[in-house]
């Protein structure tokens, strides 16, 4: 005897209904609010996190931003920084000056930028003969 096949598929029906509501729950199907872009006004100092990385340890090294030096001594990798970007509305030039011992390899730097309120922005360059000088530009819109 096989059964009221009606009777099966309300009980298939139950049993998924039964398991369904807990997973939904545990998955977080629920709504989430996201926080909305914050307003950075016109010519508002913004205050920043810088962050260097490198593979190889530079010779030489300059980060500045407009006439700031950013960069006092040369550490171990990452080298982090508190800056003040003047305003993030234009964008933010960042100039970036390295130089490595003679044989070092092609080798990578890596800039980080983290203003409070906005998204982090990276950007990495290649160094070429054992130098590099670069002109980085940071955007956010």
């Amino acid at each position: 005897m096989r059964g009221f096949p009606p009777i099966q598929i309300f009980l298939l029906c139950f049993a998924f209904v039964v398991l369904a509501i807990p997973l939904s729950q545990l998955t977080g199907a629920g709504s989430h609010v996201k926080a909305g872009p914050v307003k950075v006004l016109e010519g508002q100092s913004v205050k920043a996190l810088l962050r260097l990385r490198y593979a190889h340890k530079p010779s030489k090294l300059s980060v500045k931003m407009g006439d700031k030096e950013l960069m006092a001594e040369i550490g171990a990798s990452p080298i982090e920084v508190d800056a003040s970007l003047p305003s993030v509305k234009d964008g933010v030039d960042v100039f970036l000056s390295a130089t490595w011992a003679e044989g070092t390899p092609d080798t990578s730097i890596t800039l980080e930028l983290e203003p409070d309120g906005l998204a982090s922005r990276s950007e990495t360059r290649w160094s070429s003969a054992g130098s590099l000088d670069e002109v980085i530009t940071f955007e956010w819109k």
